[in-house]
């Protein structure tokens, strides 16, 4: 929850698009059904405006394919590479991640 206050509050944090799509993938692999998929969405629709999602370039999507070349997962690496393009700090404990930008928890 307290990420999730920091994207309302503070003005540079943002979300990076990646990493929505792979929530939406790991709930609906791990058998989240629609409705709760839906819920989730619906309720995180408040909390994260439009305006506060980080997409990928594709100058990003570049860099991430190097990323992955060198082992990294894909989302991890479209993550990575935007955070790389913006010179931002990623909250995660994933240590690849770790490995490429500064990171925190």
């Amino acid at each position: 929850m307290h990420h999730l206050e920091t994207v309302e509050s503070e003005r540079d944090v943002f979300v990076p698009s990646a990493a929505i799509l792979e929530a939406d993938l790991v709930m609906k692999t791990r058998g989240y059904d629609y409705k709760e998929r839906r819920s989730t969405w619906h309720a995180l629709e408040y909390r994260i405006p439009a305006t506060k999602i980080l997409p990928n370039s594709i100058s990003s999507v570049r860099v991430a394919l190097d990323l992955q070349e060198g082992g990294m997962d894909y989302f991890d690496s479209l993550i990575t590479s935007a955070a790389l393009e913006h010179k931002a700090v990623v909250i995660t404990t994933d240590r690849a991640v770790g490995m490429a930008v500064q990171t925190e928890w």
